[in-house]
């Protein structure tokens, strides 16, 4: 029997019981019950690897493609492929496609750094022909208004001569974490003929997908950061009239045009498969907990720890409730924002990992400082009165530095 979600939790994890963890939401961590399994197929390999990777482990791999797609919703099992992270999932996609001189591609001034970096690698190599089209958004907001501006936007920058070809959204923004009402973007761009690839690297495991309903041309989540999954998993959904075309970032020996896409996908070089192996168990492990259990558990979580934090440092919560899944932004009370050390990752590493042995994510966003703190089933309320103890003392180093009268005060009650 498991134990009670909270702090008696972490006993079913590997966890050090000393770290305080609350940045699940970047790495992710898997329970003892996927361990066993992910050795089991690391054994089962190294009995007779030839056995396993020449007649056993496509047939495997599609019994894991076969779970996946019943939790997210889709028919086809082979509308899904497994990849490493979302990353290399996007690499495959803007890598595969073929632009036209003056196409753009749109995005969020809030996409992920790596996917920026995808973007701006296709525009290089373009050689100017592709453009990228930035859609600003400054939280708080609240979904009603950026739904209406985002479509003001579509409808603004509509031009013939320079059609925006695809569209990168995410369903959860890495910073600030907040749930994007994708639903209701969808729609407004499938009108106007944009492909639409949804980035789901946070969304597997904290938010319900429902791929039918969706009905977008690409979606990437990666399963490692709320699915309990080893790091190393994530799964990829393209639509049958897309397959032909996309090809793995890293091209092997299966690779044809049109694409082979299950087989070219399935062999990119020699790899561990052990962590596919174990998705179902995570799957599993979620079940026997109870999805609706961890969701409300987390949620409320996140949102109670949100607000005693806010409260303790005397600021505000970021998101709306509904724009809270599993993650929380507050704003840390530092007066001079563009301090470099405050601006400098190596100073926030530095000093929760080895002054405090935790973590959280740092960043700015609409000229504030925010710390992004993941719930997860592990974590209980005295994790974040103890963070909130640590914000405290930080933020008044901080400004104590610029001969600032201290504004954080402890007002645990």
């Amino acid at each position: 029997m498991l134990p009670a979600l909270g702090r008696a939790m972490r006993e079913e994890f590997l966890l050090d019981p000393e770290f305080l963890q609350l940045n699940h939401g970047s790495y992710g961590t898997y329970p003892k019950t996927v361990q066993t399994v992910l050795q089991e197929y690391a054994l089962r390999a190294e009995r007779n690897v030839e056995r396993w990777v020449r007649r056993d482990l496509f047939t495997e791999l599609f019994k894991v493609r076969s779970v996946l797609a019943s939790y997210l919703n889709t028919d086809d099992p082979d509308d899904l492929v497994i990849v490493p992270n979302t990353t290399g999932g996007m690499n495959a996609i803007f890598r595969s496609m073929i632009f036209s001189p003056g196409e753009r591609i749109l995005h969020f001034s809030t996409v992920y750094g790596a996917m920026r970096k995808v973007i701006q690698y296709v525009m290089d190599t373009s050689k100017g022909a592709v453009t990228n089209l930035q859609f600003n958004v400054t939280y708080p907001i609240t979904n009603d208004d950026l739904v209406e501006s985002f479509a003001k936007f579509l409808n603004e920058n509509e031009r013939a001569d320079a059609p925006i070809r695809i569209a990168l959204i995410d369903h959860i923004s890495s910073v600030p974490g907040v749930i994007i009402p994708i639903e209701r973007l969808i729609p407004l761009l499938k009108e106007k003929n944009i492909l639409v690839l949804i980035d789901g690297a946070h969304a597997i495991g904290q938010v319900p997908i429902d791929l039918k309903a969706l009905d977008v041309d690409f979606y990437i989540t990666n399963c490692y950061k709320w699915l309990y999954t080893p790091r190393g998993t994530a799964v990829m959904y393209v639509k049958k009239e897309h397959q032909g075309s996309i090809h793995p970032s890293s091209i092997s020996e299966d690779y044809r045009q049109p694409s082979n896409f299950q087989k070219e996908f399935f062999w990119t070089g020699t790899i561990d498969f052990s962590p596919y192996m174990s998705l179902p168990m995570a799957i599993e492990f979620r079940k026997t907990l109870g999805e609706d259990l961890i969701r409300t558990y987390m949620h409320k979580l996140a949102v109670d720890g949100g607000a005693l934090v806010s409260k303790v440092l005397g600021t505000r919560v970021l998101q709306m409730e509904e724009q809270i899944g599993y993650m929380v932004d507050v704003e840390l009370p530092i007066r001079d924002v563009d301090d470099p050390q405050v601006l400098d990752p190596e100073y926030w590493q530095t000093t929760f990992l080895d002054r405090f042995n935790m973590y959280a994510a740092v960043h700015k966003h609409g000229g504030k400082i925010w710390v992004r703190m993941s719930a997860q089933i592990y974590n209980d309320l005295t994790d974040y009165e103890k963070a909130a103890e640590i914000f405290t003392t930080i933020c008044n180093e901080l400004n104590e530095k610029l001969n600032d009268k201290s504004i954080c005060t402890l007002t645990l009650d």
